[in-house]
């Protein structure tokens, strides 16, 4: 497969990109209720992703496959749109590729890590479930955003630096944390970490982007019910 920074306008690929939003209807645009209207919309979105991001392709035997439209943020990447134009891709390989354009764009632009905001409106669970059973390279914050980062590594085996503690968590300062896992509660979830011997929840409050790592912020308790505030650093290229 070959993936390829375009430069110029493509005629193909806007095509392409409105037939994805007939099929698949990533954002709410029912509310157009004329056919003409939401084309024009559609193509809109084609002019002004590919005005403020970069336009990667992969092709194979000359066919498109999947595109995607990536912000350079300064400090990072910041994926505004991807989308298949293949339908004969297996989940695994999609991921795959997907990886490969955010391995070549991060090299290519010299930047550390990419990040983006699920934006879609329609079947957006069922997508987070997809992208967390197919990257296991990945994690999905609990931020209104749904922002997602992309790691190196295997997210299981990330080490996490306390960076920031109150009183009740000043014993862990400058200790490093494993992410064990992910529970489900009726807000939204909360992150089951690790630092060998004793077993925390993180009730994640905010998230700072920085140029080569994660900040994290929220309220950390132990098993025996103490609760504080605390700051976690992760460096999603390491």
């Amino acid at each position: 497969m070959k993936i390829t920074h375009l430069k110029n306008y493509s005629e193909e690929l806007k095509l392409e990109f409105y037939n994805f939003f007939l099929s698949s209807k990533p954002y709410d645009l029912d509310h157009i209720r004329s056919p003409h209207l939401r084309r024009q919309k559609i193509e809109a979105l084609f002019v002004n992703y590919c005005r403020n991001s970069e336009v990667y392709i992969v092709e194979e035997n000359s066919k498109l496959k999947v595109a995607a439209f990536i912000l350079d943020a300064g400090d990072y990447l910041d994926l505004t749109f991807i989308f298949m134009i293949t339908k004969s891709f297996s989940s695994p390989d999609l991921m795959a590729t997907a990886r490969g354009i955010f391995d070549h764009a991060m090299k290519e632009l010299g930047k550390n890590y990419i990040k983006s905001n699920i934006r879609r409106k329609h079947k957006k669970n069922s997508f987070k479930k997809f992208i967390e059973r197919y990257d296991k390279k990945v994690i999905i914050f609990n931020d209104e955003n749904n922002t997602v980062v992309w790691c190196n590594r295997d997210i299981m085996t990330i080490k996490f630096k306390v960076v920031g503690a109150n009183k009740t968590t000043a014993h862990l300062m400058g200790k490093d944390l494993l992410l064990r896992g992910t529970k489900k509660i009726k807000h939204g979830l909360l992150r089951e970490f690790s630092d060998g011997e004793t077993i925390y929840l993180l009730d994640e409050k905010g998230i700072d982007f920085l140029s080569k790592s994660v900040i994290i912020y929220g309220h950390l308790s132990d098993n025996k019910k103490n609760v504080g505030n605390i700051s976690l650093e992760f460096i999603p290229n390491k």
